[in-house]
This record gives C-alpha cells, sequence and structure tokens, in this order.
C-alpha cells in the first residue's frame, strides 16, 4: 500500500511487506468469494464461488482435480492445517475430498489451552506446531495452512497486548499479531533443509467487512487480498498492472514447479 497517503502509510504487516519486497506479488489480487468455505475451493482447486459457495453447492460431490492430488502423481505427500476444532466449517472434509494425505486440527494438535476462546488455536502456538508437522513429512511435500486469529472478534493474547496497539480499527492489532506469528514461522524454519527449495504462497480467505482505507472502500476492494509467491533467492518482481485471483493459484504454483 505504499500507494495509499502519498506514501506515508506505514501499514501492520512490516513482515510481510518485507516478503513482498522479496518475491513475487500483485497490486490487484482479488478474492473468488466473501467466506472463509469459498477460498479453499478457489485456492486449492481453481473453482470460485458462483451464487452458492461450492461445498454447500449440488456440485460438492463431483469428483475435482486439485493441487494435493495433482502432485500426488508427482509423488508429493499433501498436509492441511487448520488451528480450529475439527469439522469447523468442514475444511477436514473438502481436504478429504481434494485428496490432501492428511489433516491436522485442533485435535491433533493436542494443547486445548492454547485456544482462543472463539476460534481455534492462536497463530503463534499454531504456526509453531506447523513448523515442525511439515519438518517431518516425507520430501517432496505440499502443506497448507488456514490461520485463525486475525478474524473477528479481532483478539489478541494478553501478553501481547502491550506490543501489538493496532490504531483506529481494532483489527489492526490482530493483524499486527499475525504478522509476527508469521515471521516467527519463518525463522523457526530457515534453516531446515527443506526450506530453500520450497514455494511459499500467502494470500487472505477473503476482506474484511471493516474496511478503513477509502481507496478500499469501492467494489474491487470489497475482494482486494493479498497474494504473494516467495522463495528464498527468487528475482523479486511486483506486478503493478497484471490482475490475478484466487484461481490463478493452482496453475501458477504448476507452471512454477
Amino acid at each position: 500500500n505504499q500507494w495509499v497517503d502519498n506514501g506515508k502509510y506505514s501499514g501492520f504487516t512490516p513482515f510481510l511487506d518485507s516478503l513482498m519486497d522479496q518475491g513475487i506479488t500483485y497490486q490487484y489480487a482479488f478474492a473468488n468469494g466473501r467466506k472463509s468455505i469459498d477460498a479453499l475451493p478457489s485456492v486449492i482447486c481453481s473453482i470460485p464461488s458462483i451464487d452458492v459457495p461450492f461445498v454447500l453447492s449440488h456440485y460438492s460431490n463431483n469428483q475435482i482435480n486439485g493441487l494435493p492430488g495433482l502432485l500426488k502423481a508427482k509423488g508429493y505427500h499433501s498436509a492441511f492445517f487448520h488451528g480450529a476444532p475439527n469439522g469447523s466449517m468442514g475444511f477436514d472434509a473438502f481436504a478429504n475430498k481434494a485428496g490432501f494425505d492428511a489433516y491436522y486440527g485442533m485435535t491433533e494438535y493436542g494443547h486445548d489451552e492454547d485456544m482462543d476462546g472463539m476460534w481455534g488455536i492462536w497463530d503463534l502456538e499454531f504456526l509453531q506446531f506447523f513448523s515442525r508437522k511439515i519438518g517431518e513429512l516425507p520430501q517432496p511435500f505440499f502443506a497448507s495452512v488456514f490461520t485463525v486469529s486475525s478474524h473477528h472478534p479481532f483478539m489478541i493474547p494478553e501478553r501481547f497486548r502491550n506490543k501489538f496497539k493496532g490504531g483506529q480499527n481494532k483489527m489492526y492489532a490482530s493483524v499486527q499479531y499475525t504478522d509476527y506469528a508469521l515471521k516467527e514461522f519463518f525463522k523457526s524454519c530457515q534453516n531446515q533443509p527443506w526450506f530453500n527449495q520450497t514455494l511459499f504462497v500467502i494470500t487472505a480467505d477473503h476482506v474484511s467487512s471493516e474496511v478503513t482505507l477509502k481507496p478500499y472502500q469501492t467494489s474491487w476492494g470489497q475482494y482486494a487480498v493479498p497474494l504473494i509467491f516467495y522463495q528464498p533467492g527468487m528475482n523479486p518482481k511486483f506486478e503493478g498492472d497484471q490482475v490475478a485471483q484466487q484461481i490463478d493459484i493452482m496453475p501458477t504454483i504448476l507452471g512454477y514447479l
């Protein structure tokens, strides 16, 4: 968002911004739905939400192609991680449908005391669990994680409330916290043997209903999400004009591989 406030806007995601400077990122990237359950079919299988979410449509039992199944044919082991209670939003069922070999939810995490009291395990703890588990997966692997903390009611752990003060919107503090959790995740896995040959893809499931920046209070702004492709050592590129969307992620990954 360097173009906001005549370049004076500092934002609330310093680590994510640093990855954008080192990877391939898009000024105009869009979600293909408005709900969390819209995101997985779009990101994993290139199936957009059309009128109703795919998982609630008449087509939800159809055979589908997705990254886990397509990569399995190339020898990849796959796993999906979600810090919420198992069964939440039907993510475990969809992960199975999409062809993931394993699912790790709150049950597999095994420490209910780290739950935020609303959605699931705090991002910092769950992303550390994610880092440990993917380090145990056979290589090559394809792993996806869906975080929960930067979501209404935008809570953060008590011990971080003096560290992340946010701004005019209550959401900002939780976004700062998730950005910090993401930073700690990368720190924990940067010395792993698989790190340098791994493509990381970061996006959001959908746009928050609490948009404060005026440029995003528009029709396109209601679908604008970050989209970053990052591999250590890659040539960074900022796509300032090209339009991208969640359903572009699967073919982009396959083309990159």
